[in-house]
């Protein structure tokens, strides 16, 4: 099985084949870790870890004694109505994340207001990962961070939409020359002191100051992008 660069998130997509291939439902639960693990010739660890994100994202859900089971169909997990190839990925990428915009500012209000002692306790753990994230972990970190706050949130629609958003983000990024990249990677490393905030106003259940830290936070990233996007323009 061809693996990228980031086998978690490989492992996520193929448990969406299995839910396809071997026409599950919504409610149904996925087979043991040990026969899963074995089928998809990875590692447990890598399992879990593909498997926390699929909750974090609302896809799948951890009873405890019972086992994991599907939240949603295939369907819901794909982007492809979206993924707008004939655009160019500057552009595509910043539009995304001007949508990124429109749906977490409200997501880390509403987090502020709904977080739960577990929801918080995801959210640290994950802004604890990113704080020690390496060169090329930050994005995919920085994103598990933006999850984690979205599902305190309590608001499935706009979990799922910020779900399709990041998927596409993904794919747009991957399309990005080496340049584009490279900025956007060095102002990821400079990004941490944005999560902190969000996380204090979350802490103090304070949804004004949440939404204002993530506006804050990703107006710096739009802002910053566009030194990348205006000289794409100029030169074709």
């Amino acid at each position: 099985m061809r693996r990228p660069a980031s086998l978690p998130r490989a492992v996520m997509s193929e448990i969406q084949e299995v839910f396809a291939r071997r026409g599950f439902k919504a409610g149904d639960r996925l087979p043991p870790e040990r026969e899963l693990a074995k089928q998809l010739a990875v590692g447990r660890s890598s399992l879990r870890e593909a498997i926390h994100g699929l909750q974090t994202m609302g896809f799948v859900e951890r009873r405890h004694g019972i086992g994991t089971f599907f939240l949603a169909e295939p369907g819901a997990w794909s982007t492809a109505p979206l993924k707008l190839r004939a655009r160019s990925p500057n552009t595509l990428f910043e539009e995304l994340i001007e949508t990124r915009l429109l749906l977490e500012v409200r997501l880390a209000s509403l987090a502020a207001e709904r977080a739960t002692p577990d929801d918080l306790k995801r959210i640290r753990a994950a802004a604890k990962k990113r704080a020690r994230a390496g060169y090329g972990e930050y994005a995919e970190l920085g994103l598990e961070f933006h999850l984690a706050i979205a599902a305190a949130a309590h608001q499935t629609v706009l979990l799922e939409m910020l779900t399709a958003v990041r998927t596409l983000y993904w794919d747009t990024w991957n399309s990005l020359d080496a340049a584009a990249r490279e900025v956007v990677a060095a102002f990821r490393a400079r990004q941490q002191n944005g999560h902190v905030r969000i996380l204090r106003a979350i802490e103090s259940e304070d949804p004004e100051a949440a939404a204002e830290a993530m506006r804050h936070h990703l107006i710096e990233l739009q802002n910053d992008f566009s030194s990348i996007h205006e000289p794409s323009k100029t030169s074709h």
